[in-house]
């Protein structure tokens, strides 16, 4: 297996950091797409039956790069996160998601009591595992 490089691991971190944040992504990203001018004041209007050209233009956001590349990377790193064990998945939950995701590596390998060599090697596990998701890297 080819190694992954130091640029590719910071990239795959950063996505894997942003798990929580994809959904309000894809929702801005939909929003901003289908919001017109004349949309300002339609909840003053009440409700309305949608038409052809909406149902379409619903249907054509799905084809959207934007769109498709936010969904595959969430469904990714939740594969990725499902094919960890559980101490991987705790670091994710902690340090990635949690209330500790400020902290650098050198800190964490000191609350999870550990070298910060291994500390590396676990990080590294974590985004591999991500890269196979995505097809970078094979198992």
């Amino acid at each position: 297996m080819a190694d992954i490089s130091k640029a590719k691991l910071a990239v795959l971190e950063e996505d894997f950091r942003s798990y929580h944040k994809i959904p309000s992504k894809i929702a801005e990203l939909l929003v901003a797409k289908e919001w017109k001018p004349a949309d300002e004041n339609a909840w003053i209007k009440g409700s309305r039956a949608h038409t052809e050209k909406a149902l379409t233009d619903l249907v054509k956001r799905e084809d959207d790069k934007g769109y498709l590349y936010y969904s595959k990377l969430y469904a990714d790193i939740g594969k990725a996160y499902n094919r960890l064990n559980s101490e991987l998945q705790e670091i994710v939950d902690v340090y990635f998601w949690g209330d500790f995701n400020y902290l650098g590596w050198a800190e964490i390998s000191s609350h999870i009591h550990c070298s910060t060599g291994s500390v590396y090697r676990k990080r590294y596990k974590i985004l591999e595992t991500l890269a196979i998701e995505q097809g970078i890297v094979s198992e």
